[in-house]
């Protein structure tokens, strides 16, 4: 099973989907899912190939979901340290639409960037 592997200080940890559900519970899986793969993607981006320090990892996302921002919270801890943003109107018309805003993702990592967001279809009406 992949997990996200991140650094705490120096100190390397990492957490798999059911840490994530741990924390999270069971209210909203699917955005629990979101950010668990938009983290599986771009860490290793951020981080140029070895795990980035997750306190300075920033995310902005068009997407307000409780799930994928207490992902985003227990990987990152950027909501706790002010690096999480809810932001309309952060993406281009190519991201599809979500519930509430749409699914787009931002994450910055000492000058990288990362845009991602899922693809037009991915989400049907029955998984919300």
């Amino acid at each position: 099973m992949t997990t996200l592997e991140v650094l705490d200080h120096g100190e390397l940890i990492s957490f798999s989907f059911d840490d994530l559900l741990k924390y999270h519970g069971t209210s909203s899986i699917g955005g629990v899912a979101h950010g668990f793969k938009v983290l599986e993607r771009a860490l290793p981006i951020l981080g140029a190939g070895q795990p980035p320090e997750r306190y300075e990892i920033d995310v902005e996302t068009e997407f307000p979901g409780p799930g994928a921002r207490d992902a985003f919270e227990m990987v990152t801890r950027a909501v706790t340290g002010g690096r999480y943003r809810v932001a309309p109107h952060l993406a281009s018309g190519d991201a599809p639409t979500a519930p509430e805003g749409r699914y787009f993702f931002r994450l910055g990592y000492r000058g990288r960037t990362v845009d991602l967001t899922l693809r037009d279809g991915y989400v049907s009406d029955e998984f919300i």
